[in-house]
C-alpha cells in the first residue's frame, strides 16, 4: 500500500501530539475571585477523587482526539494500492475456408478435427466458416459463440465422413429436399456447377476477404 500524500499524516501527527502535551492547568487567575485557605479542601479524599477523575477524563479526551486526528490524516493522505497487471487480449477474426468438393473430403475431415481440438484454447477471438465449391457460402458467421461454432464443425465433420465412407461420392439417397445431406452438398455451393466447374478457390478466397472487411 502506498500514500498519495504522506505529508498529511505527519502534519496531523504533529497536531495531535501538540494537543496531547498542552498543559490546560492555569497557573494564573485572570477572572473570578480567589478562595483563601484551600489547603484543607485539597487534602480531602473527595477533592482528590474529583481531581483524579478530571485528569483521567482529560487525558482520555486527548488520546481520543489524537487517534481521530491520526485517522483523519490517513484518510487525507489517500492510501492506494498499485498493481501492475498484464493481460494478453486477442481480438482476432479467424475465418476458415473449406473447399467442399468431394475430392477434398479426406483432407478437410482431418483439418476440421484438428481445428476442433484448437478451439478450447481460443478465448475472445471470433471464428467464422466459409464453405465453397463453385460458389462460396457463409456457413458460420464470425462469432465468439464457441458452442455454435462446434455445432457447425460437428455437422461439417459428419457430412465429410459420409462422403469419405461412400468412396468420395455423395450418397445417391441424398436427393430429398428435406435431407440434411442434400442441403449441405447442394445448398448453394454448386450453383452453375455445369458451366463454371468445381473448386473455385479464387471465389472462395474473395468471399473470405469481403466477409472479413
Amino acid at each position: 500500500m502506498e500514500l498519495m500524500y504522506p505529508i498529511a499524516i505527519i502534519i496531523c501527527l504533529i497536531i495531535g501530539l501538540a494537543i496531547f502535551f498542552i498543559n490546560t492547568n492555569k497557573t494564573k487567575y485572570t477572572t473570578g475571585k480567589k478562595v483563601a485557605n484551600t489547603q484543607y479542601i485539597k487534602e480531602t479524599e473527595y477533592y482528590k477523587e474529583k481531581v483524579k477523575k478530571y485528569h483521567f477524563l482529560s487525558n482520555a479526551v486527548k488520546i481520543l482526539s489524537v487517534i481521530c486526528i491520526f485517522i483523519t490524516g490517513i484518510l487525507i493522505s489517500r492510501p492506494i494500492t498499485l498493481q501492475s497487471k498484464s493481460e494478453d487480449k486477442y481480438n482476432r477474426d479467424i475465418l476458415m475456408g473449406l473447399d467442399i468438393s468431394t475430392s477434398q473430403c479426406e483432407v478437410n475431415l482431418e483439418l476440421v478435427r484438428r481445428f476442433k481440438q484448437i478451439i478450447p484454447s481460443i478465448e475472445g477471438d471470433r471464428i467464422g466458416i466459409v464453405i465453397f465449391n463453385t460458389a462460396p457460402v457463409v456457413y458460420c458467421p464470425l462469432t465468439d459463440d464457441y458452442d455454435y461454432i462446434n455445432e457447425c464443425l460437428d455437422t461439417i465433420e459428419k457430412q465429410l465422413q459420409i462422403v469419405v465412407e461412400n468412396n468420395g461420392y455423395v450418397p445417391y439417397t441424398a436427393t430429398s429436399e428435406d435431407s440434411e445431406t442434400f442441403i449441405f452438398w447442394n445448398g448453394g455451393t454448386v450453383v452453375n456447377n455445369e458451366e463454371r466447374g468445381s473448386s473455385l478457390v479464387g471465389d472462395g478466397l474473395a468471399r473470405n476477404i469481403v466477409f472479413i472487411s
